[in-house]
C-alpha cells in the first residue's frame, strides 16, 4: 500500500483491485469540507473512498477507516471545446457519456461493466494506478493531468510513479486521432497486453497495459523494445513484449 495521504493506493474504487484483498473498515466518515477531509486522512489508517464496492466484498474486519469523499462536490465535469475538467468522483459513466466517440469514452466502456461504471471514479482510477487499465492508459496517451488538494499539477503519469496528495480532480484534452490494439484470452476479457495510442500537436503519445504494475508511456518502438514486462500465468514476460512491440507497430502504423 502506498503512503497517504492521498487518493491512491488505499482508495477504494472498484478498478483493478483485488476483490478479495480489501477487508472491512471498522470506522466510516463523510466529510463536508475538503480540509475535513485531508486532515482526517492524515490521521493513521484512515483511507479514501472512491466507489466502495470493493470495501463490501471481503467481510474481514480490520482497522481502516473509511473516509467518503462522495458530499465534496468532486463529481462535476466541465466541458470547453475538446477540454475536459473531471472532478475526482466523476463516475466513469459520465466519461463515458460526456466523451462520446472518443479514446476516453471507449476507454471508459472497456474498463468495467456497465452496472460498475456508475460505481468506479475517474479519481480512483488514477489512484488505483492499475497496470491493466485501460482508461489509466487512455489518460497518459491523452496527456491527462492531475489536480491535488494542496493546489499542485502533475501529469497523470508522473503522479502514478509517485503519488502525491488527495486527488481532486483530473484535466484532459479529449481530440486527436485515437487507436487501441490488444490481446487476450477472450474478446471480454481483460487484455493480456494493449497499446493505447493518441495523435496530437507534439506527436503520438503510446500506453502499454500488462507490462508492468502501472501502464507505461512509450513514444516509439525502441522505448518498447527496451521494456521489461511482468511475467505471470496469462503470459511470459517474452510473450508479452512480443505483444508489445507487435500491438505498438499496429497502433503507430494506424496513427501514422
Amino acid at each position: 500500500m502506498r503512503q497517504k495521504p492521498c487518493f491512491s493506493g488505499r482508495a477504494f474504487n472498484l478498478v483493478s483491485a483485488n476483490f478479495n484483498s480489501v477487508p472491512l473498515v471498522v470506522e466510516y466518515h463523510r466529510p463536508e469540507s475538503l480540509a475535513e477531509a485531508v486532515e482526517l486522512l492524515q490521521q493513521p489508517d484512515h483511507v479514501a473512498l472512491a466507489g466502495g464496492t470493493v470495501v463490501n466484498a471481503d467481510r474481514n474486519r480490520s482497522q481502516l477507516v473509511a473516509v467518503d469523499l462522495q458530499s465534496l462536490g468532486l463529481d462535476v465535469v466541465s466541458r470547453e471545446a475538446s477540454r475536459a475538467q473531471f472532478g475526482a468522483m466523476c463516475r466513469l459513466s459520465d466519461v463515458e457519456r460526456q466523451c462520446g466517440g472518443d479514446l476516453l469514452a471507449e476507454a471508459a466502456r472497456r474498463e468495467l461493466p456497465s452496472t460498475l461504471r456508475t460505481v468506479g471514479t475517474v479519481g480512483g482510477t488514477v489512484a488505483a494506478g492499475g497496470g491493466e487499465s485501460l482508461m489509466l492508459a487512455a489518460l497518459m496517451a491523452s496527456g491527462a493531468s492531475v489536480r491535488t488538494a494542496n493546489g499542485d499539477e502533475v501529469s497523470v503519469e508522473r503522479y502514478v510513479s509517485a503519488p502525491r496528495e488527495l486527488i481532486v480532480g483530473v484535466d484532459v484534452t479529449a481530440d486527436g486521432a485515437w487507436t487501441i490494439e490488444h490481446t487476450g484470452r477472450t474478446p471480454m476479457d481483460t487484455p493480456i497486453v494493449a497499446v493505447v495510442g493518441r495523435r496530437s500537436e507534439d506527436g503520438i503519445t503510446l500506453a502499454l497495459t500488462g507490462v508492468g504494475a502501472q501502464p507505461v508511456v512509450a513514444r516509439s518502438i525502441d522505448d518498447i523494445n527496451q521494456l521489461i514486462p511482468i511475467d505471470d500465468f496469462r503470459g511470459s514476460s517474452e510473450y508479452r513484449h512480443h505483444l508489445a512491440v507487435t500491438l505498438g507497430e499496429r497502433v503507430l502504423g494506424d496513427l501514422s
